[in-house]
């Protein structure tokens, strides 16, 4: 399984825990508030991950490409 795709399971995982923590009507506002801070924080520095995974990638198969067309010169 390719890091990417194990980077988009994990945040489904997250995006299943917040909806149980919003979906316990036993919770206060506050104390859902508070423990869902951190998932979404987590959520967010995996989607900056996989933005810089992507980029780096694209980047690499320009360069590969840009050496290529230097050995056909």
């Amino acid at each position: 399984m390719r890091l990417e795709e194990c980077l988009r399971q994990y945040i489904q995982e997250l995006e299943n825990e917040v909806m149980k923590i919003i979906s316990d009507p036993g919770t206060d506002k506050r104390t859902k508030n508070l423990a869902m801070k951190p998932l979404a924080s987590k959520k967010q520095i995996i989607k900056n991950t996989i933005e810089a995974l992507e980029m780096v990638d694209r980047i690499h198969k320009e360069e590969l490409h840009k050496a290529e067309e230097l050995k056909r010169s």
